[in-house]
């Protein structure tokens, strides 16, 4: 074990290492762990899946999207509750079929993990692009016309 001598430059590095295994700790006891996070494209719709384990205190997942990867734009599109049952692994699948609302061809998605206290994290950004048939574009089109 190394002692670090309160005098010395070193002592700045006390306090930051409490801090990182402070942080460290909070992503360790986050509300669940999300595993094989994916976007699939269909026609009109983009089918989001993935799994979670070990999910403790947990109130469920936001589906949040976005037409760019900055972290400011993000939307919540849907709000996923939490499965109830014993087992330890969970699928969960949601359907947007909503992206027609957009001339973008890419959209970018991500979870925010949402605990019973409200505290929450976020999963990696993915993206995807679907094929949004030219009838549900027009549409799509038209509605953003009157807004």
């Amino acid at each position: 074990m190394k002692f670090i001598n309160p005098s010395s430059s070193m002592h700045v590095n006390k306090v930051i290492i409490p801090f990182l295994l402070i942080s460290m700790f909070s992503i360790l006891i986050a509300g669940a762990i999300v595993s094989d996070f994916r976007a699939q494209p269909g026609l009109n719709k983009v089918v989001i899946k993935w799994k979670s384990q070990n999910e403790t205190n947990l109130k469920g997942f936001e589906v949040e999207r976005s037409l760019d990867d900055r972290v400011t734009n993000f939307k919540t599109v849907k709000f996923v509750a939490v499965k109830v049952g014993s087992e330890n692994k969970k699928e969960y699948e949601f359907e947007d079929s909503t992206v027609f609302k957009s001339l973008e061809r890419t959209y970018y998605y991500r979870l925010k993990i949402i605990d019973i206290d409200d505290s929450s994290s976020y999963s990696k950004v993915i993206s995807v692009s679907p094929t949004i048939s030219s009838a549900r574009q027009t549409w799509g089109s038209i509605k953003a016309m009157f807004r």
